[in-house]
């Protein structure tokens, strides 16, 4: 053997040992976290909803918990809403008013034992907030199993609540995503 080859055996051999070495001491860094939830968990995920009638379009709103992981208040966002997709009735007579965004998102009290939220003059930080600056949510509650999905009857917690905006009173109900395609409103399906 010669020489050179046994210092390229020696750097191979040296750096397996320091590769071996920044590997357990990344993998010891890891700290185990126990999984758990939210303080909202009950309430909190992707629904697909309904508003006014149940003629109307699906779209889908989100509930999750705040930052500081509040028991008694959580994020409602719900962008898609347009009065085209409403069905609310026009003074004037025709079918629908113009497609007036209207997506909230603002914090709702809430009652996790209950399974109820609600506000009045929440802040909305949409981005259509020029539009809405404000909006109140009434009569909210979350209904563990209060229903099925659509396509696949499988059991699916309920979401219904008013939601008030500029004076206007809009029901809203729908159920939580269940991870079945045929539980997909036909827009958001692959």
């Amino acid at each position: 053997m010669n020489f050179r080859t046994l210092k390229m055996k020696r750097n191979i051999f040296r750096n397996t040992i320091v590769v071996f070495i920044l590997i357990a001491i990344a993998s010891s860094c890891k700290k185990d976290v126990p999984p758990g939830g939210t303080a909202v968990q009950v309430m909190a995920g992707d629904w697909h909803v309904k508003v006014n009638d149940n003629s109307g379009y699906y779209i889908t709103m989100y509930t999750f918990n705040t930052s500081d992981d509040s028991s008694t208040q959580m994020w409602l966002q719900a962008n898609g809403l347009t009065s085209n997709n409403i069905h609310i009735p026009n003074p004037g007579g025709s079918a629908s008013m113009p497609g007036l965004p209207i997506g909230v998102k603002g914090k709702v009290n809430v009652d996790v034992a209950n399974q109820t939220f609600s506000g009045s003059n929440i802040t909305n930080i949409n981005s259509n907030a020029t539009n809405v600056p404000t909006f109140s949510i009434a009569n909210g509650k979350v209904t563990s199993n209060g229903t099925v999905g659509p396509g696949s009857d499988s059991p699916a917690d309920l979401i219904t609540f008013d939601l008030i905006v500029n004076g206007v009173t809009y029901k809203v109900s729908g159920y939580h995503r269940t991870g079945y395609l045929e539980d997909l409103p036909p827009s958001e399906r692959p």
